[in-house]
């Protein structure tokens, strides 16, 4: 999945909270949904794509699921910012759960390094971009982002 779908699919699974959070903590979420692809940095400035960056820290469940529950740890002594890194746990999660659709995720690491993925993108094109631009996943992955942008610009155009 690409960042727009990861930061859509982030913005659909929040918005049913977004009411409830001050601002700065449902865009937390929205951070944490994108984060986890920050490994890209290191995948193509360190490593020179040497591994797959799914098989970075960053994208292990355990460490959002960490970093949620320290969100409820942070919680009960400090109210935003326990709730500000709950929310990057929650879109940190919604990343993983999204990537496992056409991605390859470790949901058992560390005791399981298997990747578990929904479906497979076989390799159609001369680049592998072309072939995940042209399977049906990336289709599901625009409908999110228009829904997206669909719900924003209604969110902004309706009074409060």
């Amino acid at each position: 999945m690409f960042i727009t779908g990861h930061l859509s699919g982030a913005y659909l699974a929040l918005k049913p909270f977004q009411r409830h959070l001050p601002r700065q903590v449902f865009a937390a979420g929205l951070v944490g949904g994108i984060l986890p692809d920050i490994d890209m940095l290191w995948f193509h400035f360190v490593d020179h794509g040497a591994f797959h960056h799914h098989q970075y820290l960053t994208h292990r469940p355990l460490l959002w699921v960490i970093v949620l529950l320290t969100g409820l740890l942070l919680h009960r002594m400090q109210n935003t910012l326990g709730l500000t890194v709950i929310m990057v746990g929650v879109g940190g999660l919604v990343h993983m759960a999204l990537d496992t659709i056409a991605g390859a995720i470790a949901w058992g690491w560390p005791l399981d390094h298997t990747p578990n993925t929904l479906v497979i993108v076989q390799a159609t094109h001369s680049h592998w971009i072309l072939s995940f631009l042209n399977h049906w996943t990336f289709q599901v992955e625009i409908l999110m982002t228009t829904i997206a942008l669909f719900l924003l610009w209604r969110s902004k155009s309706v009074p409060r």
